[in-house]
């Protein structure tokens, strides 16, 4: 069986090592973050994992959140 050599891209990253991608800024507060939170069925960001806390449904029930 024949051997296929790798495509030339391969081959630099494994002698190379893969370049560092940008870290990723939320929208909202330009804080690195690893996640970002949109409105459903929508692409306007909420904001991201350091700039948004989150409450138990409960919790926030029993601190009188009123519902809808």
């Amino acid at each position: 069986m024949a051997q296929i050599p790798d495509a030339p891209w391969v081959r630099d990253a494994e002698l190379n090592g893969y370049p560092e991608a940008k870290p990723v800024r939320c929208p909202v507060c330009y804080e690195e973050c690893e996640r970002i939170y949109f409105y459903k069925g929508s692409r306007d960001a909420l904001g991201c994992d350091r700039c948004i806390d989150w409450m138990d449904a409960y919790d926030w029930k029993e601190e009188g959140g009123d519902d809808p």
